[in-house]
């Protein structure tokens, strides 16, 4: 069975820019973001446009495909595979194409990984390819069910050019606001500079699918992927674009028909992560007065979600709870009625011969 979650941005907004070497400048961006998650692997792909106020543009993309090995206790494989590719005006461009081994290991509210890297990056030609090697060490750590850690150290070699960076990485929410900062530090550097580095960013939402996001700081080089050091402080207006909800032929169970109580064909439920360990659930619903949910994250206990919109009782039902990353069960009943898997998620077979219905968190 492949069980996904899919979301999708547009950022729209402007920049302030100062790459290392070069004038303040500024910036039109347009920047899409694709996510997919499942239990056995991910597909990430990311762009940006840069239209600059002399009129040259800057384009910039790349995609990430992950597979994971089944656990075996608190161990996992996982393996992905990276190609993207930037340009700037006619006269600057490079590519890579890296894979990458991690081994993870399940720890106390967190993960402790290590990964290898391995590929070629060029600028300009093929014939100008340089083999790339990379390995770290990261630990993530869940510190409260709005709030995340990561800790990474690591050591590049690019052709002749070598350095280490360590950093941090904290993620969290206050109310509606979602707040990230990184901190860095370049060391032991031979060729792509060396020093301090951190970026913040802000993203609060104002409307079911827009948000508004300030984000700033410096950034190092990556001579992995062509990027050159710079300065920058942006703002823009981001639109989360609705994935279409997935038709799955019912399993014959025991509630296979109408009668026993199969959902509507408009009860459908979507997932909105918020921010770290907080995801909001909801169900779209014909009319009714009471829409209840359980799942193994509430220990199977009933919830009541709060109408938020729609005439007649109908429309949409919704609740935040802490949910950790993974594959989760559960099941939606309406005014008391039987329990039952909603649209818009894989339908499973679950323990007592009844339907489940299957969602991930990313």
């Amino acid at each position: 069975v492949t069980l996904s979650q899919t979301t999708a941005s547009i950022d729209m907004g402007a920049s302030l820019v100062r790459y290392d070497g070069f004038e303040l400048t500024n910036a039109l961006t347009v920047t899409p973001t694709f996510e997919s998650y499942g239990h056995r692997g991910s597909l990430n792909a990311r762009g940006t446009l840069l239209r600059f106020e002399s009129g040259n543009r800057s384009i910039q993309g790349s995609a990430i495909g992950s597979l994971f090995a089944r656990p075996a206790t608190a161990w996992r494989i996982e393996t992905s595979a990276a190609v993207g590719g930037s340009s700037y005006a006619d006269f600057a461009s490079f590519w890579h194409a890296l894979g990458e081994l991690r081994v993870n290991r399940e720890i106390d509210r967190g993960n402790v990984w290590l990964s290898a890297t391995g590929g070629r990056t060029a600028f300009g030609s093929s014939s100008d390819a340089r083999p790339v090697f990379a390995a770290s060490l990261s630990a993530a750590q869940r510190r409260s069910p709005s709030f995340l850690i990561l800790l990474t150290a690591g050591r590049a070699f690019v052709g002749d050019t070598q350095y280490s960076d360590i950093g941090m990485t904290a993620r969290g929410q206050y109310r509606k606001i979602v707040l990230e900062t990184i901190l860095g530090a370049r060391v032991w550097s031979q060729g792509a500079g060396r020093g301090v580095y951190g970026e913040a960013s802000a993203s609060l939402p104002f409307a079911d699918r827009w948000a508004f996001v300030v984000s700033g700081g410096r950034y190092p080089s990556d001579p992995m992927r062509g990027t050159i050091a710079g300065r920058y402080v942006s703002a823009s207006i981001r639109f989360r674009i609705p994935s279409p909800a997935r038709s799955v032929p019912a399993i014959p169970t025991r509630h296979s028909n109408a009668a026993n109580g199969d959902p509507p064909p408009s009860s459908v439920l979507t997932i909105e992560p918020q921010s770290a360990g907080q995801v909001r659930l909801v169900m779209h619903t014909p009319p009714a007065t009471l829409v209840e949910i359980a799942g193994d994250f509430t220990d199977w206990q009933p919830v009541s979600l709060t109408h938020t919109s729609g005439g007649g009782g109908g429309g949409s039902w919704e609740i935040v709870l802490p949910i950790a990353a993974g594959v989760h069960q559960l099941n939606m009943r309406i005014d008391g009625g039987p329990w039952t898997a909603p649209g818009g998620t894989t339908r499973l077979a679950g323990d007592y011969g009844d339907e489940v219905a299957t969602f991930v968190v990313p």
